[in-house]
């Protein structure tokens, strides 16, 4: 990269059905990180979500029906990767994540101190809770518990925060990312496939804050599935093979 070329970097937000705080995240990351360019990936969104953040000016990629956040996520990466940015992050669209710690993260990964970071709420270096932070239900702290331990046994790279929807990365992990990513389980796998294609991965503790709009899908029946299930990628994933030419 040349002296005068400008670094560029991509912000984008999965969204689904988010038609109520979807206007105030992009104003979020617009103020927090005025030279990132935004885009919303519409994930088959039934509400106004797409039109609500055409309004806020960004452009909108929009998928033909819902296919889960896996598929949201690598179409940002895809983006990110085939438009020539240097680096991206993504956000939660439900207002959980301030664009303020998204740009923490961002600066890690510029000073080339890790190809990806994961913004973590469990951190033990996060400080003491305010009032409007993030409380996880019994079944979701339950869920965090059980993934962290086989992440961690996975990956032998210790974990305190698996499914945070908060994260910034580099060309290398856009390239991975871009080619191989799950669709259910895309948070979780994800950080399993990084470690073992040898890309440096690493946490920074931050704020999240409740949902601005809308409610989780997750149920605790839907829950006690989704931990069964995630541990069983888990176990598979380590033994399908490696994509050594990947990210280089």
């Amino acid at each position: 990269m040349g002296e005068s070329a400008a670094v560029r970097t991509l912000v984008f937000i999965p969204a689904w059905n988010e038609e109520e705080p979807i206007a105030a995240v992009i104003a979020d990351v617009r103020r927090d990180l005025p030279a990132a360019d935004i885009l919303v990936v519409d994930d088959g969104s039934t509400d106004a979500t797409a039109a609500r953040a055409r309004e806020g000016g960004v452009p909108v990629a929009s998928l033909p029906f819902n296919q889960g956040l896996g598929a949201a996520l690598q179409t940002g990466y895809l983006y990110a990767l085939r438009e020539g940015y240097d680096f991206c992050a993504h956000l939660d669209a439900d207002g959980q994540h301030p664009a303020a710690e998204v740009a923490r993260l961002l600066a890690e990964v510029e000073a080339d101190r890790a190809d990806l970071v994961i913004g973590s709420r469990y951190h033990a270096a996060a400080g003491e809770a305010e009032s409007d932070d993030y409380k996880p239900t019994l079944s979701r702290r339950i869920g965090t518990s059980v993934f962290r331990f086989f992440l961690t046994l996975a990956t032998r790279q210790r974990f305190t925060d698996t499914t945070s929807g908060m994260r910034a990365a580099n060309r290398r992990v856009m390239s991975l990312f871009s080619e191989h990513y799950s669709p259910d389980f895309a948070e979780i796998e994800s950080l399993q496939l990084a470690v073992r294609e040898g890309l440096r991965v690493e946490e920074v503790p931050v704020r999240m804050l409740e949902r601005a709009g809308g409610s989780s899908f997750l149920t605790p029946l839907r829950s006690a599935f989704f931990i069964f299930k995630g541990v069983v990628v888990l176990v598979v994933g380590q033994f399908r093979p490696r994509h050594m030419e990947a990210g280089r």
